[in-house]
Order: structure tokens, then sequence, then C-alpha cells
């Protein structure tokens, strides 16, 4: 007699899962089918030292990023961004794991994280800008709202060969219910324009995250922890239009690009 082939039946196994293009069940995902994103929600196996982790790696790509040359904008000068930032974080970590609830236990959140941003700048004074920036997660439960304020120690002219700012910032996230978290950031950073068009720079300074979980399923201590980090960036400025890049090193490494009209 001859042998039967066992290829038909592993192909018909094989075919349900390749149609549906669904990546296989986790057991280890915290489920809520109501939702329609991944969203930030503590489960009750949430430890202390998780958290912890997670209010550094949250809060610090968070944080309101510099995103552009130390150089002002001058008095009553007024810009608009539209800014992309990326970053990955280790998803199966208790620190996002356990922080995180999702639609289904095939709807991971995923290691490569990205989110649009929009901003708004506005010069004072010739040394003088404030700006804010608002972004949110589309469909999931968080987003960010921040306000900063940069001044030119130095501004770079015949007799000064580079611009140095100092910047202050501060983040809330919002619409999560589980947490409160703020972040305060301070840093100074310094670039050089090369024929009026391109400005390399660098910069270094720290954000305070501050977080309390405010969940039923969990009973944890606040968390406040300084996050150092160092920025390098490059921006090519032309009429009233810029284009930059900035990668700055963390409690995770963000990487971001950016346009701006600048009027």
């Amino acid at each position: 007699m001859a042998r039967r082939s066992t290829a038909p039946l592993a192909l018909a196994l094989l075919l349900p899962a390749a149609a549906l293009g669904e990546p296989p069940p986790d057991p280890n995902l915290h489920v809520d089918p109501t939702l329609e994103d991944c969203s930030v929600a503590f489960a009750p196996n949430l430890t202390q030292g998780a958290f912890r982790r997670f209010v550094r790696e949250f809060g610090s790509v968070s944080a309101f990023k510099q995103g552009g040359a130390p150089m002002t904008l001058g008095r009553w000068g007024f810009a608009v961004d539209v800014e992309q930032i990326y970053f990955r974080v280790e998803e199966h970590d208790p620190a996002w794991n356990d922080t995180f609830y999702h639609p289904t236990d095939r709807h991971p959140l995923g290691a490569s994280k990205s989110f649009p941003k929009l901003r708004l700048r506005l010069g004072v004074t010739d040394n003088l800008d404030v700006g804010a920036y608002y972004t949110l997660a589309p469909e999931a439960n968080y987003g960010w709202l921040g306000v900063e304020a940069k001044y030119a120690l130095l501004r770079q002219d015949e007799d000064q060969p580079i611009t140095l700012a100092v910047r202050g910032a501060y983040t809330k996230t919002l619409y999560v219910t589980a947490m409160d978290m703020h972040a305060l950031g301070v840093g100074v950073s310094a670039g050089h324009t090369f024929w009026n068009v391109l400005t390399p720079y660098l910069g270094i300074g720290a954000d305070a995250v501050l977080s309390r979980e405010t969940s039923a399923a969990v009973d944890l201590r606040r968390e406040a922890l300084v996050v150092p980090n160092l920025l390098v960036g490059l921006e090519l400025r032309t009429w009233h239009v810029a284009l930059g890049v900035e990668a700055q090193v963390s409690a995770l490494t963000t990487y971001q690009a950016q346009v701006s009209a600048t009027f």
C-alpha cells in the first residue's frame, strides 16, 4: 500500500493562520476586549521594580525633546513644527507587559513605537523662545502635553563662534487613569551654523520624572527619578523652512525627525 503523505494535513493546519495574517496568541498578555488598541493599565502582578523601570523609560520618551538647534527665533518670530519620534521598547519585560492591556491575546504592544507631534514656538525676545507640544497615541488611552522655554546665553556672530542655549521643559502625561505622571527637564546645548544653512548641535541634560499610581489593581509607592540624557542633531534651514533630525540617548534612545515653518 502506498504511504499517505502528511503534507496536505500540515498545509491545512497552517492555512488559517497564514490567511488571517495574525501573530500566535500570547498567554502573557493582559486582555481587555473593550479596548481598540494597547493601552496603559496596570495588571495586579505589577511589581515596584517593574513600575520603577516603566516610569524611567516611559517618562524619558514622553519628556519634551529639544527638537531643533539652540538658535532662537528672534522677537515675535513664530514656528509651526510637525515632528515624528521613534523608539524601541522591550515589550515582553514586566515593565511594559504588566503596564499595558490589549484588545486580544493576538495584539501585542510591539517593540517599535512611533508617534507624530505638533509643536508651536514663539520668540518673546531676541534671546527667549517659548513653546508647546501635543501628541496622543491614536485609539489608545495616552498622550502628552508639554511646554518649554529656551534662552540663548550666547548668539553666534563674527566674534562668537557658537550659539549656546539653556532650556527648561515640563510634560504631563494625559488620559491615563492608572497613574499621574509629570516630567521636568533642563538642558544646555551648543551649535554652529555653516553657510547660514546647516547647523550641527549637541546637548546634555536631565529629566526629573515623577509618577504615582492611581490604579485599584495595585498598591505601589510613588517614584521620583532623575534620568540624564545626551542629544545630537542636525538642522538644515532655508528661507522659511527648516528640516531636522535628532537622536537622544537616555533611558531609551529616541530618534526624531521634524519639519518647521518659520515666520
